[in-house]
């Protein structure tokens, strides 16, 4: 469990990891209710375009490439979730390290986000398959020599049959993560290699396991929709309320690169179901309006006495900030609620300050009544 007081401190899910109440009138040891908390923050698409590659170059050889400083401003936030969870939209297939529209890119971008505190990331997307059979197996050989968590896509279909749901035991909760992608750009998928394609009828089987294996909470991440499309369509809605029918209890979207709205439907129990169609780009080198940035989505779910549920949701809005630092364009991600309130951590200019506002504002206009996290909040009001 990652930095769980500062996680309490900013979500309110709990006093503690297993806050207990005591029957005081009969001064009673024994345990009468037990309630765990958990925090779960997501992102969107990890892109590697070719200027993002020759920005995290540095002279002297193919280990100095470096996308660690990218994440900088808000590892602190990342970390502070007992889980993270982000889209990786690339190969790690090795060199020729390439941007669009074959990606692959070094190593060190996956060191970085695991460092960033990145817990998971989700594989299958129409990139996944730019480098064949080689990009995926190099892809998952990287992820396991790192130790991250991933999902989406597996060397072969005993792997998929052994790991797939993704279970994950944290904070006394049992969740399961599940991953699917529309399509591959065409490339078709080699045996004995498999990629998590949308089909509804694969999907209720997953789902099934995944309530078999006793999941407190289950997750659907789908790389879906239209890119650059501030809407969701007709066929969004009707997969996330097929979801949300199938016992599936949260629906995160990927891949149009661009934020997309939220809303809430009703569950298989009748409980609620948060659905965020996309949360844009997480980092890439898209400049144009509503690609210049990204939300992270995050929930707190709390769990007494077996029964788990959703305490509260929200989003926090970043910017990717571009600038030329030796003769290349560097990357840094920009929180711009903390951005507001301390500015002159970020002296980014006037007009880089302009462009990321608009995001904020578009933004907002995408997302009414969704509120903020609480992690900026907090750390304001601890430093005061």
């Amino acid at each position: 469990m990652k930095n769980f007081l500062l996680s309490v401190l900013i979500s309110g899910c709990a006093a503690s990891p297993s806050a207990q109440v005591l029957d005081d009138s009969a001064k009673a040891d024994s345990l009468v209710m037990v309630t765990d908390s958990i925090r779960l923050i997501f992102a969107g698409d990890v892109m590697g375009h070719g200027m993002q590659i020759k920005g995290a170059w540095r002279d002297g050889g193919d280990s100095c490439y470096n996308y660690f400083p990218v994440f900088t401003h808000i590892k602190e936030y990342i970390s502070s979730a007992d889980i993270a969870v982000a889209n990786l939209e690339v190969t790690l297939a090795g060199e020729p390290y390439t941007g669009y529209p074959r990606f692959s890119t070094h190593q060190s971008l996956a060191d970085a986000l695991s460092d960033a505190g990145f817990d998971i990331l989700m594989t299958a997307n129409n990139h996944i398959l730019d480098r064949g059979k080689q990009g995926l197996d190099r892809t998952v050989d990287v992820l396991d020599s790192i130790g991250m968590l991933y999902t989406g896509v597996f060397k072969d279909s005993t792997s998929r049959q052994i790991d797939y749901p993704l279970m994950v035991e944290r904070n006394n909760f049992r969740l399961a993560f599940l991953n699917y992608t529309y399509g591959t750009n065409g490339i078709s998928v080699e045996r004995p290699n498999v990629v998590n394609y949308i089909d509804t009828i694969q999907m209720a089987v997953d789902l099934a396991k995944a309530h078999h294996l006793q999941a407190d909470y289950i997750v659907t991440v789908l790389h879906w929709g239209e890119e650059y499309k501030n809407k969701e369509n007709e066929t969004q809605r009707r997969l996330a309320a097929f979801l949300a029918r199938n016992g599936c209890n949260l629906i995160v979207g990927m891949h149009p690169h661009v934020v997309q709205p939220f809303e809430m439907m009703s569950g298989c129990n009748g409980d609620s179901v948060p659905v965020i169609y996309s949360l844009g780009n997480f980092i890439s080198n898209q400049r144009d309006r509503y690609r210049d940035g990204g939300i992270t989505f995050e929930v707190c779910l709390t769990k007494t006495n077996d029964t788990a549920s959703l305490k509260s949701y929200g989003y926090e809005p970043y910017w990717v900030y571009r600038f030329p630092l030796n003769k290349v364009s560097v990357f840094r991600l920009i929180p711009i609620n903390n951005f507001l309130r301390q500015p002159e951590q970020y002296p980014i200019g006037e007009e880089n300050k302009k462009k990321m506002m608009q995001f904020y504002d578009d933004t907002k206009a995408l997302l009414p009544g969704l509120p903020y996290g609480n992690f900026y909040k907090a750390r304001l009001v601890f430093a005061q």
